[in-house]
């Protein structure tokens, strides 16, 4: 039986959800001795796990999670990475750092540290089927799935990773709370970006296969708790009488100020005051500075973040409305992140709300949840976005050639198919014709126009050796079904050159691309719409 997953890595915290196919939702994932459980506002108590990575030993040993406690980050010879999804997402520059003989970069620190914690997973699910879909923001969904696909994936040879957005996984999260023809919306505020969507849940297919949901807007923007902390601290440090001209030391006290300010603006969520302090590495005084709630909505109104929160909203919102769905329409707003349980977040969104219509409905989670929901078989139904295409083998040549199957852009589920085609026999008696359907990569990750690369003989040696084109066009391409190819069984054998199977492709309610299959010289059907791979 395949285990789904869903795995949101946030930029302060990262959850781990399962199907759970009797109560059809995604549950947390107890990873012990790394997450923590963390109030909520009014929803109840969750579990994440805090995105942290610490080095020690010259980089031989590894701490996660919760095992990177303050006391550890201050410990001398540890080096504490945190908030690396910025790192990946390209919207922070962080030089590497120093680890024992070698350095390593923020980026490679979110590799390491996902890995870490897709094996844990791996290993607390104890089933080798595993069907992992994790999550990317809306901004830089391409860069950052390639990373996801090419560089975390590696660690995990046997489970299969898909990626979709993160405010579709929250959507989905959400969807079972709502009815066909419902339209809402979700804001996602965490603590690296903030997304704003609209969907709209459609009616269940003749088939039976369940209500989806369509994307009518969204709009992504790089503003995060990161950047409140940030202006906590610059505020609290304006405050304190450090030495003049002591740069070093000040940007100590500013380091420890961010851990601190991160605390009390979870705590005003609540609390009308907090105090945010930190003590100084040089001279081991203590600086506190006490902010009250009044003084951190200040804050946020004279740094322009509630500005742009409310500029990102009426945008998302404006492109609904163009299509037909004002904001009477929207029957639930949903707020997920940690930033969106700011006392002055939520007091904006009523602005465009009413109350009754706003859920907070553990923000923490949702995405997780709704990831590993996708696993499960709930789709959001939305347009596919890359390109797909068959593998044929040329009779004459040997050479590959790629007819393409779907195009990005298209619409799903598609009642008649996308594509319809023939295929011969390569070679006279043959029995096995198989179906090789791959995915246009992504320019992102790699250009694969040269014309020269480098090759190494095992005795040291190397040489320039001329990319052929065939060669070229592979490497821009990914073999999705490598390892679970379909083939068409030709009894009696087929005969080289000569048409054997009409083949249809179409595209499922669950975004999977089927095929029909009708054997041409037996004048039979052999296979009706028969899923071959899950799209993008």
């Amino acid at each position: 039986m395949t285990t789904r997953i869903g795995i949101d890595f946030g930029t302060a915290n990262t959850v781990v959800a399962g199907w759970d196919a009797e109560h059809g939702r995604g549950v947390p994932i107890p990873l012990p001795g790394v997450d923590v459980l963390r109030e909520a506002g009014p929803g109840p108590t969750q579990r994440v796990v805090p995105s942290l990575i610490a080095y020690a030993d010259g980089g031989a040993t590894r701490r996660l999670g919760s095992q990177v406690t303050p006391e550890l980050a201050e410990t001398p010879g540890v080096t504490v990475f945190a908030s690396t999804k910025s790192n990946v997402s390209g919207h922070t520059y962080d030089p590497a750092r120093a680890v024992g003989d070698r350095k390593i970069t923020g980026r490679q620190a979110a590799t390491q540290f996902l890995s870490d914690i897709m094996a844990l997973a791996l290993l607390t699910v104890e089933d080798d089927d595993l069907e992992i879909v994790a999550t990317a923001p809306v901004e830089s969904f391409d860069g950052y799935r390639d990373w996801l696909v090419r560089e975390v994936r590696d660690g995990l040879p046997t489970a299969r990773l898909r990626v979709v957005d993160e405010a579709t996984a929250a959507a989905v999260g959400y969807r079972a709370r709502l009815n066909p023809g419902d339209v809402f919306g979700v804001i996602d505020f965490g603590a690296g970006t903030l997304d704003v969507s609209v969907v709209r849940v459609q009616e269940p297919d003749a088939a039976g296969a369940g209500a989806g949901v369509r994307t009518i807007a969204k709009k992504g923007l790089d503003l995060g708790g990161n950047t409140i902390d940030a202006l906590l601290a610059d505020h609290v440090i304006s405050r304190l009488s450090l030495p003049a001209g002591d740069q070093i030391g000040r940007n100590q006290v500013f380091r420890r100020l961010l851990a601190s300010a991160e605390q009390a603006k979870r705590a005003l969520a609540t609390a009308e005051r907090a105090v945010i302090g930190a003590r100084d590495a040089r001279t081991d005084a203590l600086h506190e500075v006490v902010v009250t709630r009044g003084e951190f909505d200040a804050l946020l109104r004279d740094k322009g973040v509630l500005r742009r929160v409310n500029q990102a909203l009426r945008a998302c919102l404006d492109t609904a409305s163009a299509r037909g769905f004002g904001v009477d329409d929207i029957r639930q707003m949903f707020l997920v992140g940690g930033s969106c349980l700011i006392p002055a977040v939520r007091e904006l969104v009523h602005l465009h709300f009413d109350p009754e219509v706003v859920r907070l409905d553990r923000p923490l989670e949702a995405v997780a949840a709704g990831a590993a929901g996708i696993a499960g078989g709930s789709e959001l139904f939305d347009h596919i976005q890359h390109d797909y295409a068959i593998r044929h083998v040329d009779r004459d040549t040997g050479a590959y050639e790629f007819e393409t199957l779907v195009e990005a852009g298209t619409a799903y589920p598609t009642d008649e198919p996308v594509k319809t085609l023939t295929v011969k026999a390569v070679h006279d008696r043959q029995r096995k014709l198989g179906l090789a359907i791959y995915e246009l990569a992504h320019a992102t990750y790699r250009d694969a126009g040269a014309e020269l690369e480098i090759a190494f003989d095992a005795g040291g040696g190397a040489r320039a050796v001329a990319v052929t084109p065939q060669q070229r066009q592979q490497r821009s391409m990914l073999w999705l079904n490598e390892d679970s190819p379909t083939f068409l069984e030709a009894d009696p054998p087929a005969v080289a050159g000569q048409d054997r199977f009409r083949l249809e492709f179409r595209i499922d309610a669950h975004k999977r691309l089927t095929v029909t299959a009708y054997d041409l010289h037996r004048h039979l059907l052999v296979l009706d719409r028969q899923p071959v791979i899950r799209l993008a």
